[in-house]
């Protein structure tokens, strides 16, 4: 489980985080949404380790992980993307895959250059688990290109890929659907739905209204970096606090 207490961020005296107390429940996928600056992403940095809160704890499964660096939490199972994604251009998909996959465990990818006989043998069993996880993200045709020849979107599946080669408990997803072509912004929805189904927590922030109403179990709304809404789709479609947010009038 995933909380987080008395949790603060501020820039330049405004306040982006003010969030007293929430938790995130196991095998649920969970949608986090709210106007531009409402403090999605902010809110993301900081329960991953990538900016320092101001005040407050996070705890992932009863540890506490506040100001733990992100290489860190990704180590005890929570693993994030990102709205711009963060791949090795230089690298090819399939090199971007097991680096990351022998990162993340403190095996460098780099060590089977000795190619010592239990190296070589993880080497080829990480291989074997990238492929796997391109096959089911409609990348392994791409395995040997390099990642600046791959499209926005590519990109994406690619980063997705990335993530739950470690095998992750929660998943941070930081709008996948950005800058997605529609039939591909389908297909990451259907994978997002498969992962969520094979057990991996998936917490997401998304602008796309329609596709965080289509898939989610929950949905969080932020607003001024505090939380108006909190419940199932249906219910949050139609407090009147999220209508006032996004339309800046409540229905009457």
């Amino acid at each position: 489980m995933l909380k987080v207490h008395n949790l603060q961020k501020s820039f330049g005296g405004v306040r982006a985080v003010d969030i007293s107390d929430l938790s995130f429940e196991l095998n649920q996928l969970t949608s986090i949404i709210g106007p531009n600056g409402a403090g999605k992403t902010t809110f993301f940095d900081l329960i991953s380790g990538f900016t320092e809160e101001d005040e407050g704890k996070v705890f992932l499964n009863e540890n506490n992980i506040t100001n733990s660096q992100p290489f860190t939490i990704a180590r005890q199972g929570m693993i994030r993307t990102f709205q711009l994604t963060k791949v090795f251009d230089r690298m090819t998909v399939i090199e971007n895959m097991m680096f990351s996959g022998s990162n993340i465990k403190n095996d460098s990818f780099f060590r089977s250059l000795i190619k010592l006989p239990s190296q070589k043998n993880n080497e080829s069993l990480l291989r074997e688990k990238a492929y796997e996880i391109m096959k089911e993200l409609n990348i392994e045709h791409m395995a040997n290109s390099y990642a600046r020849e791959l499209s926005g979107g590519q990109k994406k599946l690619l980063e997705l890929g990335r993530s739950i080669i470690n095998d992750p408990e929660i998943l941070l997803l930081d709008e996948p659907l950005a800058g997605v072509n529609p039939k591909l912004a389908e297909e990451i929805l259907t994978i997002i739905q498969k992962l969520s189904a094979k057990g991996i927590t998936i917490i997401m922030v998304e602008h796309n209204i329609e596709a965080v109403m289509k898939i989610s179990e929950r949905v969080i709304v932020l607003a001024e970096g505090t939380v108006i809404a909190d419940g199932n789709p249906e219910k949050v479609r139609k407090d009147p606090k999220v209508i006032e947010a996004y339309l800046g009038v409540a229905n009457e």
